[in-house]
């Protein structure tokens, strides 16, 4: 019963990510991802302590020494800083790319998740996890492969040059790093504070602060605040609420559910995200459907069976 709570929690955190990423890109269109950052980490501090209210009592702050409480907040300081510089490569990945390329790679985080699951909590990872993780982060691949070339022109006559892509790929793999490190560092904190939803509201609100204060020297990060960046407003509140929804509570989720089945299982079955953020993709955004969508759709299938029955 445990596993399956775990499983459903898990596939929670993924529908709400996938649609998080798609209102990112409509608000990146209409808005500098450095003026995005700072607005929508004070909203995100906002929702993960409303959460935290709902579903915290902070009691275990009681229960920590000073030693045991400088370890905790600098394991929630590290998970903040590298989620938010994870989050800023990625609002710039998708300037360059679209949504349906950019957040398939973020998703190779898996790849750092397991050195780092095994070093850290001696987790293990089997043979079953490997494969099945091996044929989902090759529909990954897949999926965020870009379109055929052909008589000067891009099949896709919204691509960019080949430069473009470029820098836009790479920008996404470093996101999956610091997504990955945000991953470990915020497991070991929820260990020490048994809290999930309180330690959430940590990790954001430490970043946020240091963000604010980062700010100062570079005024930039303050742009959506402003009186002449009012027009853009709402679109800075549109994906505000999304990081809200998106690291204030599905992400809580998903820490749950590796408290439940381990961060190994819980991240290899969240490798699947791109898959409904695909589906969103072509449904909400009209993005190009691509027929290698469907190769995509069985090495998903396939690592899944893997993964839940072998």
């Amino acid at each position: 019963m445990a596993e399956l709570i775990g499983y459903i929690l898990t596939l929670d955190a993924i529908f709400t990510w996938g649609i998080a990423s798609l209102v990112y890109k409509f608000g990146m269109g209409k808005t500098e991802p450095k003026a995005n950052l700072l607005f929508r980490m004070v909203c995100v501090s906002v929702g993960t302590f409303i959460f935290a209210l709902i579903f915290s009592t902070f009691s275990f702050l009681s229960k920590m020494n000073s030693e045991e409480l400088t370890i905790y907040l600098f394991w929630c300081l590290i998970s903040g800083l590298s989620v938010t510089l994870g989050d800023l490569m990625y609002f710039f990945s998708l300037r360059k790319i679209d949504a349906s390329r950019a957040y398939p790679l973020t998703q190779l985080s898996l790849v750092f998740v397991y050195p780092f699951a095994f070093i850290f909590f001696g987790e293990n990872i089997s043979i079953s996890v490997i494969l099945g993780g091996v044929f989902i982060l090759s529909s990954v691949f897949i999926l965020s492969s870009k379109d055929k070339f052909k008589g000067g022109e891009f099949e896709n006559h919204s691509d960019k040059p080949p430069e473009e892509l470029l820098i836009g790929v790479l920008l996404a793999i470093g996101t999956a790093l610091f997504w990955a490190i945000a991953i470990v560092a915020f497991h070991q904190a929820r260990i020490l504070s048994e809290d999930v939803f309180a330690t959430n509201f940590f990790r954001i609100i430490l970043a946020t602060l240091l963000l604010a204060f980062f700010g100062i020297f570079k005024q930039e990060y303050y742009s959506g605040f402003k009186k002449e960046y009012k027009y853009k407003r709402k679109y800075l509140l549109y994906v505000g609420l999304a990081g809200a929804l998106s690291l204030g509570f599905a992400d809580s989720l998903f820490y749950m559910a590796a408290e439940i089945n381990g961060l190994v299982l819980t991240s290899t079955i969240t490798a699947n995200t791109p898959m409904a953020q695909q589906i969103f993709s072509i449904l909400l955004l009209k993005e190009k459907f691509r027929k290698r969508f469907f190769i995509a759709v069985a090495f998903i299938i396939i690592g899944n069976y893997i993964i839940l029955f072998l």
